[in-house]
């Protein structure tokens, strides 16, 4: 099985790969949605990765509360529902994502304002490996 990660966000979508052989995730690209539309590009990468399952990171708070972003996130797995009706959609707790990203990807960039698309595919890929790691 392939499982795409997807880390949502209004401007920036970051993507990563993963198959339940190998039980590893893998960054795939960050769609700017100001560039490229996102459902197009995800038409595409469905059908060259051949993704059978979504799995989509979800915000909550330290205390597993809902944050206040599930909102457009949910309506996103909504769009996402209508979009790939014969795909699978899991949602993985997202919480400090980001933040592991950030500290993970930091030494790629010498600039003083970081690639963000390079930790929204780090972000995408720490969501994809932790939910392989406790559900596969």
């Amino acid at each position: 099985m392939k499982y795409l990660g997807i880390d949502f966000g209004e401007r920036r979508v970051g993507l990563a790969v993963g198959d339940s052989e190998l039980r590893f995730a893998f960054p795939r690209e960050t769609i700017d949605t100001r560039l490229q539309d996102l459902w197009i590009r995800l038409d595409e990468i469905v059908l060259n990765e051949k993704i059978d399952h979504f799995v989509v990171g979800m915000p909550f708070h330290p205390d597993g509360r809902k944050d206040g972003k599930n909102k457009v996130v949910e309506v996103f797995i909504d769009e996402l529902k209508e979009h790939f009706p014969e795909i699978p959609i899991f949602t993985q707790d997202e919480s400090y994502s980001s933040v592991q990203a950030l500290q993970q990807t930091s030494y790629m960039s010498r600039k003083k304002k970081k690639d963000k698309g390079i930790v929204d595919r780090a972000a995408a890929t720490i969501i994809l490996q932790n939910w392989l790691d406790g559900n596969i």
